[in-house]
């Protein structure tokens, strides 16, 4: 039992040390109640932005188990831009492949990073990116969390729970 939780806390260890997060630009995770995403919950996240000439690649951190029931998961983002305009993209991000291997790394649980779109921010100040589940279905299980990364694109990390697609 003592040798199990020691391997347990050095592997945490190990992963929390290995993922440098001085290469993120923003980074957040939230966690999904009871590893079910309902499509009323809407999972925001706000940054700010100064710097409008630089360019960025945008992507997600997906952790879900073998109990999700999909090879794919559809998400509506939702973007405000500082001035209140909005815009709204629907992305379509594999987590299984066709024979029903898990796309990323863990075992109970599986991480993905996957990046999405290269933007440049057009204007300065506060932004909010809000993700919506958009899969038909009131209640999605086998999602544990949702997280959004921001990263200057020399800077995208290697694998850190993840490989960016």
């Amino acid at each position: 039992m003592k040798k199990s939780v020691l391997i347990l806390c050095v592997n945490v260890l190990l992963v929390v040390c290995s993922c440098d997060n001085s290469h993120y630009f923003f980074r957040e995770n939230v966690s999904v109640t009871n590893e079910i995403w309902a499509v009323q919950d809407k999972i925001p996240f706000r940054f700010t932005v100064s710097d409008t000439l630089k360019n960025y690649t945008v992507g997600f951190n997906i952790r879900y188990t073998n109990a999700y029931p999909k090879q794919n998961l559809y998400v509506f983002l939702h973007t405000v831009f500082p001035d209140g305009l909005r815009a709204n993209d629907t992305l379509s991000i594999d987590l299984f492949s066709a024979d029903g291997t898990p796309i990323g790394k863990g075992n109970r649980v599986i991480e993905l990073q996957q990046s999405f779109s290269q933007v440049r921010f057009p204007m300065a100040g506060q932004y909010f990116m809000i993700l919506e589940q958009a899969m038909r279905t009131d209640s999605l299980p086998g999602i544990v969390s949702m997280g959004l990364y921001i990263v200057e694109p020399e800077n995208v990390p290697p694998y850190c729970g993840s490989s960016p697609q």
